[in-house]
């Protein structure tokens, strides 16, 4: 698959599942996005960048704390910039700007922004040192670039009873590319790649207790898991899930169904 051929596959797939990501059972994404503000140690009135803006969860977080600053949301998926744009109106957020655009082609000035972001969007492209180098050519001297990405361990046991699952269908499995960046090394190791400096890392627990397994099923159905179970016929996809949910529901401890998500939040200066 040539690089036209994937943004193509990842942009349909972020457009079919953009009515309902972070929807209920993905409040990991809101979880994660309720630090960037202080992570960012924000004064209020920072012009920022958020790259991959998506649905808008981390954009109407920051520009909540902004009341004399702006957010600038980019993404490709003008699905996904559908919702964000209803998610601002709806919580009255007159402070943010969503624009279709690529990451890759950032058609903003150079050294325009007092700070960007990019919530779980770096590990969609191979060369994460280039992007990341990109990101931060729009920040100003000094001002600093914040990424997050989900850490070792994040989904399991769940992801791995699906895995097993979905390949026993015929199906095989993906290369979860957030693994790439998932250690506080490899972190480090791509900030001082791209230049960055003063490079922190923030580690928090993100996660929390499903209702239910049909909880797990929309995280399959609206996130990365929907090209997988897609290649399954009507019948298939029915058996398929009421096996597994069957075993995730099996995990029940009393309280929920454990959802154990962690999330690294890398902060680095601009040279």
């Amino acid at each position: 698959m040539d690089e036209q051929q994937r943004k193509a596959q990842l942009k349909k797939t972020f457009d079919t599942v953009a009515e309902g990501y972070g929807s209920p059972g993905m409040e990991f994404f809101h979880n994660a996005a309720a630090h960037l503000p202080h992570v960012l140690n924000l004064q209020g009135h920072e012009q920022l960048l958020d790259v991959a803006t998506g649905t808008g969860i981390a954009a109407t977080a920051l520009a909540s704390h902004l009341p004399r600053g702006k957010v600038t949301g980019i993404d490709f998926s003008e699905g996904m910039l559908a919702q964000a744009r209803a998610r601002a109106q709806k919580l009255g957020l007159d402070n943010i700007e969503l624009y279709p655009m690529d990451m890759q082609a950032i058609g903003f000035d150079n050294a325009c922004f007092d700070a960007a972001n990019c919530s779980f969007g770096l590990f969609f492209l191979p060369d994460m040192r280039s992007l990341l180098q990109h990101i931060a050519s729009k920040v100003k001297p000094g001002g600093q670039v914040l990424a997050c990405s989900f850490s070792q361990g994040s989904f399991e046991p769940n992801v791995d009873l699906f895995l097993e699952r979905i390949q026993r269908y015929g199906v095989a499995p993906p290369v979860f590319t957030w693994k790439n960046l998932s250690t506080e090394e490899q972190f480090r190791t791509l900030y001082a790649s791209a230049g960055l400096s003063n490079v922190h890392i923030h580690r928090h627990e993100i996660g929390y207790p499903l209702e239910d397994a049909e909880a797990w099923w929309r995280v399959i159905w609206y996130a990365g898991f929907r090209g997988l179970v897609a290649q399954l016929g009507e019948a298939e996809l029915a058996r398929f899930k009421q096996e597994h949910l069957a075993e995730i529901g099996a995990l029940h401890n009393g309280q929920g169904i454990p959802l154990n998500v962690t999330a690294l939040f890398a902060s680095g200066r601009v040279t």
